[in-house]
């Protein structure tokens, strides 16, 4: 295979990856106020939990996103 078509394969892995670690970003921050305005989640829940599910998201989020830079380190010249 060209070093061009494998660049562009490293490259849309990469974005896959990343693509990943946003949507994690936004399930670990943004998933708590939906289920507390649906109903589905009791406001009396343990803010705790919440807040350590959600620091467990965002640190999930950041080591998928070194996956991603990880992966663009084997890009040819």
């Amino acid at each position: 295979m060209n070093k061009p078509a494998r660049n562009e394969r490293r490259k849309l892995t990469a974005t896959f990856f990343n693509a990943i670690a946003s949507g994690t970003v936004i399930v670990s921050l943004v998933a708590p106020f939906i289920g507390l305005g649906l109903g589905t989640m009791q406001p009396s829940a343990d803010i705790v939990n919440i807040v350590g599910l959600s620091a467990f998201g965002l640190m999930l989020a950041f080591v998928v996103h070194l996956v991603a830079r990880d992966v663009l380190k084997g890009l040819e010249e």
